[in-house]
């Protein structure tokens, strides 16, 4: 490799290396953002599962929204990014994802997908999709852009189309580790020993305000599921980008080595001809 190879392909990797740290210094910027939004998500849940507790507890008669069943068919969440270039993000998902259907039978349960990147993933392994299209995953979230699925998912339960609802996603630990996380979050069971010191009054029965409250409840499950997975995708990116950039830079240097070797020896190449010259 020549003197003008090397240094074409240093550059190459250089302007590689300024790409990646500046992926890296927007997710870093975007980790903030993600965990104050998922810190607001959690503390609204409480709120809202005290409050379908409290109602919960004041109904006349069982009802298939909190009450066990047999869990026959299912409904799995699954939630990714639209975007790449983020490590194992997406490979340990998915790889835990199949482990936990693979003893299922396709007609005992249902995909719906968020996100691109989980959309061809569910085309490629054939596995049984609610949604035809591919829901995005943007950065700004927004329940605006789910909000009638929620719904509908809903109401998919309480018409016994399916018998629980299972949201998966990658759960944010810290920032060099990610861990798959799933949950179930229809039909809502508490603990028979939870309680809070909370005290509603509503002017509707516990059966309508249950009905109602159970749609903010799916929606804003599914809102802390994408901010849970969203800071995770940021996370993961930012040390994805990081390595990228160190290796890039690791490479660099040990070309310039390479490149100074190599003008070294054209250099004592010259030399040697300038004096085999002179002696002649």
């Amino acid at each position: 490799m020549g003197l003008k190879d090397i240094k074409l392909r240093m550059q190459a990797i250089k302007k590689t290396a300024s790409i990646t740290q500046a992926m890296h210094n927007i997710a870093l910027s975007k980790i903030r953002r993600s965990t104050d939004l998922l810190n607001q998500s959690k503390s609204f849940m409480d709120k809202i599962e005290h409050a379908i507790m409290y109602a919960d507890k004041n109904l006349d008669e069982a009802n298939r929204l909190t009450s066990k069943n047999e869990g026959k068919h299912k409904l799995f969440i699954l939630i990714t990014s639209d975007r790449g270039l983020a490590g194992s993000y997406h490979n340990q998902l998915f790889k835990g994802f199949l482990a936990d259907i693979k003893d299922l039978n396709a007609k005992d349960y249902q995909v719906f997908v968020i996100g691109k990147k989980g959309f061809y993933f569910a085309k490629k392994h054939k596995l049984p999709m609610v949604n035809e299209d591919i829901i995005y995953n943007r950065d700004d979230i927004s329940t605006m852009y789910f909000r009638h699925y929620a719904t509908l998912i809903k109401d998919l339960f309480i018409k016994k189309f399916v018998d629980e609802v299972i949201i998966y996603h990658n759960h944010y630990i810290n920032t060099a580790t990610q861990e798959v996380f799933s949950e179930r979050i229809l039909p809502l069971i508490f603990d028979e020993q939870e309680t809070h010191n909370d005290q509603y009054i509503y002017d509707e029965s516990p059966e309508v305000v249950l009905d109602k409250i159970m749609n903010v409840y799916v929606e804003s499950k599914i809102f802390e599921g994408i901010a849970d997975a969203k800071l995770s995708e940021h996370a993961s990116r930012m040390v994805a980008m990081k390595n990228a950039t160190d290796n890039a830079n690791e490479i660099v240097d040990q070309l310039a080595i390479v490149y100074h070797r190599e003008r070294q020896r054209e250099i004592t190449n010259e030399i040697i001809d300038v004096v085999n010259g002179a002696n002649v």
